[in-house]
């Protein structure tokens, strides 16, 4: 919704101050920030301390948002092998993923109508509760019901995008933002590299320190929230609690639950080695989650505020790019990492693993602050989202020529894909906040995270299929022929597969160090190839992804020094709206 075409009607003399704010002209419905309207954009206004120090704890909660997504992933192999859990590995990662899916759109409706302190308190404290039950786990299950918590808890990702944004001038959005990304670099290199120094230092128990870390910035964000962040109402709504709680859309958000959650625990299963897509647990949950959202988006009202999606089709297409930067962003956070550890350097130590990652968010945090500035100053939010696409294609076409020797070249372009993440998640979500409704950036965000974890999450298992069906196919043959003319009694070769697959082979019969040696390098070219798959695989999404952003219309004209969501009286211009009538309510009718 464009600021500049709002007329308003203000009041300055009423028992509770201020009331001025925009209303949509179909359907009446409020549009922004309570007492935001009157401002001049034109004006340069001054940052309060409220709002810096506000930005200051939710740059920790991005920091923990990264750490909470790259630790465990980055480390599952180790949690699973420490608690003897690894068929059920993914879920360390996936059983936190698909939660936040589901509730971050929810958390973030309900906190843009009717505040969001209550929630950034409680799902920080819920985050420290998930961190304790992960940390103190001695068995795998235990660890998945606590990334469970965690994926509720991150139900506040989408505000963590918000609320920094609203609370200073829209000039600095994109710096907002690209602060944000530099504190989640920092949250991503610290988790790669003092976990896997834990691990080193304790193998048994030094992953624990995935979720003790984690448990101390929850600390921070519930004690930051609770006592520095007090904003005023968003709404006048005029509502008690309760009638606030019985006119949200609790069917939508229950369809909407019940479909996401098996449609996405069916991808999560299909990518499963142990299930695959011919289990009745992957295709089933996909159908039975794909019919309910078909229930819930074929009503006639939606819980999302159909003005997001009346400029054009600017959101749509922006949400829709968000998906595949998820999908991006898994198959270097993911995908890339397991290539390190069982490619390149399967036989290193736990610390020169995780260094294999660093690269792409070194090359982030260094180029991001250099983006964001580019932006504000030229205004231009839309061609450095172009130019990281065109890097990451790059990238990914260069990690699909990659061989099982070449980890020079995949160090390379892993630093050429953070060359172009540098400005995906910033400039994106800018974009996907200037092309909302200032009322509802928190639900324009998460609906974006959201939809960043469901790319990410989909595309994850269809690239685990890939690689699944295709190195299981070429492995076992690629070991025999580089195992046969060493002599090996092939009556064996059974045993070595096995052994391989285990990273045990001390008890295959016959083995020597040469035929282990051609074994494993036959296994290692065999699981490269699969992974070159998965990168040509990517490409398509990629372009579509390029396409997508070329047809949006750039609201780079949006940034000024308008606060959506002042943490503190505003400076009025009065005389520039109309005179409001005996009785009305303060509102305004959007041109």
């Amino acid at each position: 919704m464009d600021k500049h075409q709002l007329d308003h009607i203000e009041y300055v003399t009423n028992d509770e101050g201020d009331l001025s704010y925009a209303v949509d002209p179909v359907d009446a419905q409020q549009l922004t920030v309570l007492d935001s309207m009157g401002q001049d954009p034109n004006e340069r206004q001054a940052i309060p301390l409220k709002a810096i120090l506000v930005i200051l704890v939710t740059a920790v909660a991005q920091f923990n948002n990264t750490w909470y997504a790259v630790a465990p992933a980055s480390n599952a192999y180790t949690i699973a092998a420490a608690l003897n859990g690894n068929d059920k590995r993914i879920w360390i990662v996936q059983a936190a993923g698909i939660p936040s899916i589901v509730t971050g759109p929810i958390v973030a409706i309900i906190a843009d109508l009717y505040g969001r302190r209550n929630a950034m308190v409680i799902l920080s404290l819920l985050g420290a509760i998930a961190s304790i039950v992960c940390m103190t786990a001695h068995n795998i299950d235990v660890v998945i019901v606590g990334q469970t918590l965690n994926g509720v808890a991150a139900g506040i990702s989408g505000l963590l995008f918000a609320v920094p944004s609203e609370v200073v001038p829209t000039h600095y959005r994109s710096i907002i933002q690209g602060i944000l990304s530099v504190f989640a670099g920092m949250g991503a290199i610290g988790a790669l590299i003092f976990v896997s120094l834990a691990v080193d230092n304790d193998p048994v128990d030094g992953w624990r320190w995935t979720w003790r870390a984690q448990l101390i910035c929850n600390g921070l964000m519930f004690l930051g929230y609770a006592f520095l962040y007090n904003p005023p109402p968003r709404t006048h709504s005029g509502l008690t609690r309760w009638q606030r709680f019985t006119h949200l859309d609790w069917v939508g958000y229950g369809l909407l639950t019940g479909g996401l959650a098996p449609l996405l625990m069916g991808f999560a299963w299909a990518s499963d080695i142990n299930y695959g897509w011919s289990d009745p647990h992957a295709y089933g949950c996909v159908v039975a989650g794909a019919v309910v959202i078909w229930e819930w988006k074929g009503t006639s009202t939606g819980f999302l505020h159909h003005a997001m999606f009346r400029q054009g089709n600017n959101f749509a297409l922006l949400i829709f790019t968000f998906a595949v930067e998820g999908h991006m962003f898994y198959a270097i956070n993911n995908m890339y990492s397991a290539e390190a550890v069982g490619v390149w350097f399967a036989t290193a130590p736990a610390l020169k693993q995780a260094a294999s990652m660093i690269p792409m968010f070194a090359c982030t945090m260094v180029f991001t602050p250099m983006f964001a500035i580019y932006s504000t100053l030229r205004k231009d939010l839309k061609w450095p989202v172009v130019f990281g696409i065109l890097a990451f294609l790059v990238a990914t076409i260069g990690l699909a020529t990659t061989t099982a020797e070449s980890w020079i070249r995949a160090l390379a372009f892993n630093g050429v894909a953070g060359l172009g993440f540098s400005s995906l998640l910033m400039m994106l979500m800018t974009l996907v906040q200037l092309s909302a409704p200032p009322l509802f950036i928190g639900a324009a965000s998460s609906l974006a995270i959201s939809a960043r974890f469901l790319g990410g999450t989909v595309g994850y298992g269809i690239s685990s299929v890939i690689y699944n069906n295709i190195y299981n196919a070429r492995m076992p043959a690629k070991v025999a022929a580089a195992v046969a003319p060493l002599g090996f009694d092939m009556r064996n070769i059974g045993a070595l597969i096995v052994g391989l697959l285990s990273h045990d082979t001390s008890s295959v019969p016959g083995l020597t160090p040469e035929v282990l040696g051609a074994a494993s390098a036959a296994n290692a070219e065999a699981s490269s190839y699969a992974y070159n798959r998965i990168w040509w695989a990517t490409i398509p999404a990629v372009v579509l992804a390029l396409v997508g952003i070329m047809l949006i219309k750039d609201p780079a004209y949006k940034m000024d020094w308008v606060v959506d969501a002042p943490l503190e009286k505003v400076q009025h211009v009065h005389g520039s709206g109309k005179a409001a009538e005996e009785g009305a309510i303060k509102a305004a009718e959007a041109k």
